[in-house]
């Protein structure tokens, strides 16, 4: 919410994982060939443009302990797709809801410049596992791991394969080694049968200057917004019934709107789960948003502090929740390196407008893992061994502060929306080491 529109920076060089995510006991390799020790069985690459060369090389040295290895190289042609496929041993075995791990050993022997992705998918991009997807461009010609945790939600076919993406555009050549999947035994949140630690209720005459504060003014924040917020109770208030409302108003000068937040009053501890019961408002350029910050922000800045999207709706696609998680790019704290929207989970579409009823958002934190619900399914994974291993930081094992906002979006013609439009937030539930369900 803090950067919509950021671009994407550049991708640093890879650290090793830690030990968070480690194989199942007994799990084996899904990779049938994983160095090419002593052919290119299972290896092949094709490109809309021209033939990709697929060589087994030898000798590898100054990264992964294989000695044997995988180059693709391609010339100057360019064109709407490139890929290799590296085949698994039972392609058809995944389990939906078991966690996996997939990764390589990557050198771009051309230096920086060209993007990489690695997922699961028969040449046709089709018969998934999973969507999740990690893409890294290497900032150098050293070798780099890429490596991704994914919970499977489908159980594949007999053409899936480990697919790694190569440029669409121009030369490449490219050296690969160690591809792997496998079953991992990765950190999940704890489940608590308790009640809420704490609960932010919306009941009394007023809002709780204990617990909330208001961001004040206009200027774009960040993501040239076109609202100024406000304390007004036109743009904030309680409705009397549990809830908070807060409230997009046109105006002749142009939008208020109001944005909440508990830094300096209230934080959610790393380990915890919170949740809130939203009906949101719907409409071209409405952005409402139940979001969480670092709580050092204002020390180390953001995104260096971390951000925690639990929910945000883009009011002209109006089933659709979207959640995210921002964080910096390793030596580069004011770099955003996020996992958005378009990641596996990142993006859900509830069937019918977010206006027509309230659906409850939470997620869970700590400094292993986050994840997303949506009606309190699970949507986005996220795991700090991959976050460090692909060049990101992992700020999410401190505490976070709340805010509860509604944008309306620059850039976005609203002449057919009506105003005003309102968010309305239920009491918000803390449970402190784990997910209540």
């Amino acid at each position: 919410m803090m950067r919509f529109l950021a671009a994407l920076a550049a991708l640093g060089p890879f650290a090793a994982p830690g030990p968070a995510a480690v194989a199942t006991p007994g799990a084996a390799e899904l990779v049938r060939n994983a160095t090419a020790a002593q052919d290119l069985t299972g290896w092949s690459a094709a490109a809309a443009a021209g033939p990709v060369a697929v060589q087994r090389v030898t000798g590898l040295t100054g990264g992964p302990a294989a000695a044997t290895g995988v180059r693709l190289s391609r010339g100057g042609a360019s064109g709407a797709w490139a890929y290799a496929l590296v085949a698994l041993r039972t392609p058809a075995a995944f389990t939906v809801g078991q966690t996996y791990r997939m990764s390589v050993w990557l050198r771009d022997t051309a230096g920086p410049g060209r993007t990489f992705g690695l997922l699961l998918a028969s040449g046709e991009y089709r018969h998934r596992p999973t969507e999740t997807a990690e893409y890294t461009a290497p900032a150098d010609a050293r070798w780099h791991l890429v490596t991704r945790t994914f919970v499977a939600t489908a159980a594949g076919a007999a053409d899936t394969a480990l697919y790694l993406s190569l440029p669409t555009a121009g030369p490449f050549d490219v050296q690969v080694t160690g591809a792997s999947v496998q079953s991992v035994s990765a950190p999940a949140p704890a489940r608590v049968r308790t009640g809420p630690s704490r609960v932010l209720g919306f009941s009394g005459p007023a809002i709780d200057p204990k617990v909330w504060g208001y961001d004040l003014g206009g200027g774009g924040w960040g993501n040239g917004e076109r609202q100024t917020y406000t304390s007004s109770p036109a743009n904030a208030r309680l409705d009397g019934a549990g809830h908070l409302a807060i409230t997009a108003v046109r105006t002749a000068q142009g939008f208020t709107s109001a944005r909440l937040t508990t830094q300096g009053k209230v934080t959610v501890a790393a380990g915890s789960y919170v949740e809130a019961a939203i009906t949101a408002p719907v409409g071209a350029s409405v952005w409402p948003a139940f979001w969480l910050l670092g709580a050092d922000i204002d020390t180390v800045g953001w995104p260096a502090c971390g951000e925690l999207d639990a929910f945000e709706g883009t009011g002209s696609r109006p089933t659709l929740v979207q959640s995210a998680a921002h964080m910096a790019l390793a030596g580069s704290p004011r770099t955003d390196r996020q996992y958005g929207w378009g990641e596996a989970g990142g993006t859900t579409d509830v069937g019918l407008p977010l206006d027509a009823r309230s659906h409850v958002f939470g997620v869970y934190f700590d400094a292993q893992t986050v994840r997303f619900y949506v009606d309190r399914r699970p949507t986005m994974s996220l795991w700090a061994t991959d976050a460090l291993a692909s060049g990101r930081t992992w700020p999410f094992g401190g505490p976070q502060f709340l805010l509860l906002n509604v944008a309306v979006a620059g850039g976005v013609d609203n002449s057919a929306t009506s105003f005003p439009r309102t968010m309305t937030v239920g009491p918000i539930s803390i449970w402190a080491g784990g997910v209540p369900f």
